[in-house]
């Protein structure tokens, strides 16, 4: 019905004709199109019919009750908001269009502060109240003055009697107001009685409507209680929601880090492992060279050795050939040794980068499974503490690689 109970019912009337007005004469006035001029004067002559049937003080013909009419106020509302786009003159006439859903707020505004328990009955009641509901005895006491009349009738009779030179005329005279006293009285003691009852019944009236108008303020303050409690339960819902939304979008978050991390420690494994694999290959290379070089040492030598022989059992002018090869073989035997030597040194420098990039894949698998957990969490909870573990023993994770 309403929201606030303000405005009287003879002021919400005063505003329905004006409203009727002003719809009927403005389109008159502006002479727009003629959906948009139909439109004003209709709802216009319509508010106006509506007004004069409603029991309210400028009623004309008043069958239609007050809390109806609220519903016709409602639907013009609509009628004049909905009706510029319905009947598509809202460019057309956008003045007559702006003028129609001004008049529908304002008839809306007027609708929710008007008070609609208006009864033309208890429009009386506070005036006779204080003397039927605080005074009963008063109407009592003030009831007599109407007899007084008839009771000064008779005495004005008996005192005309001995006017007359005929004292036997005198008899009917005295009858008359004997029987016209009981006549006269009967109406005069009855006004009393009927004046105490419709004083209770209007002092009954007058309670109960005070007895409702009660309740329904205790009913409007308990209803204004209950929709405080479910806004403050609404808004602490609403701030819950967003607070949890927002610590989902943090552990989204974090996954997506800890998946990131995850590809690059797997990528890094990849990496080590590659080099270990290297690494490997190199000191195989290296043992198979070394051995190579053992070897052309060792024939090296047999060769110094058997020129040295034949130096010494040959001729002199072949000793001097057999010494001078066996000095060559000495420096080849030499020179394999020196090769042989190093390619041992590069072997152990081989197996020592294999076996650190081979714990450097071992490292980097961890990690990378690590972060796989986090990535995919089984609880909120779980993938906190899971990514606060991997993000402070990060830095110490990190081997470092070998630069051969």
């Amino acid at each position: 019905m309403s929201l606030i109970r303000l405005l009287p019912a003879r002021f919400h009337a005063v505003a329905d004709y004006a409203v009727a007005a002003l719809l009927i004469l403005v389109p008159l006035f502006v002479h727009g199109s003629r959906s948009a001029v139909a439109t004003g004067v209709v709802v216009g002559i319509v508010v106006a019919l509506v007004s004069a049937l409603t029991r309210y003080p400028l009623g004309v013909v008043k069958v239609l009750p007050f809390p109806v009419h609220s519903a016709g106020d409602y639907l013009a509302t609509v009628l004049l908001v909905v009706a510029p786009f319905a009947l598509h003159f809202n460019r057309t006439d956008s003045g007559l269009a702006v003028f129609y859903t001004i008049a529908g707020f304002a008839v809306l505004a007027v609708s929710l502060i008007t008070n609609y328990q208006y009864s033309p009955k208890r429009a009386g009641v506070p005036a006779q109240q204080p003397a039927s509901a605080f005074h009963p005895d008063a109407t009592r006491t003030a009831a007599p003055v109407y007899p007084s009349a008839p009771e000064h009738q008779p005495a004005q009779t008996w005192r005309s009697a001995p006017v007359q030179a005929d004292p036997v005329q005198a008899t009917p005279v005295q009858a008359a107001p004997a029987q016209a006293t009981p006549v006269q009285a009967a109406p005069v003691q009855a006004a009393p009685a009927h004046q105490d009852s419709l004083s209770r019944e209007l002092a009954a009236a007058y309670q109960a409507a005070t007895e409702q108008a009660a309740a329904q303020q205790t009913a409007a303050e308990q209803a204004a209680v209950q929709l405080a409690a479910a806004q403050h339960a609404a808004a602490e819902q609403l701030a819950a929601q967003q607070a949890a939304a927002e610590q989902a979008a943090a552990y989204q978050a974090a996954a997506e880090q800890a998946a990131a991390q995850q590809a690059a420690a797997q990528h890094a494994a990849q990496l080590a492992a590659q080099q270990a694999a290297a690494y490997q290959a190199a000191a195989q290379f290296a043992a198979a060279q070394r051995a190579a070089h053992q070897a052309a040492a060792r024939q090296a030598t047999a060769e110094q050795a058997v020129h040295q022989a034949g130096a010494q059992q040959a001729a002199p002018h072949e000793a001097a050939a057999h010494k001078a090869a066996a000095e060559q073989a000495a420096e080849q035997a030499a020179a394999h040794q020196a090769a042989a030597e190093q390619a041992a040194t590069e072997q152990v420098a081989a197996q020592e980068a294999w076996a650190e990039q081979t714990a450097a894949h071992k490292t980097w698998a961890e990690q990378a499974a690590v972060h796989k957990t986090v990535a995919r969490p089984t609880g909120p909870q779980q993938g906190e503490r899971e990514a606060a573990r991997v993000y402070q023993a990060q830095p110490a994770c990190e081997p470092q690689r070998r630069v051969s």
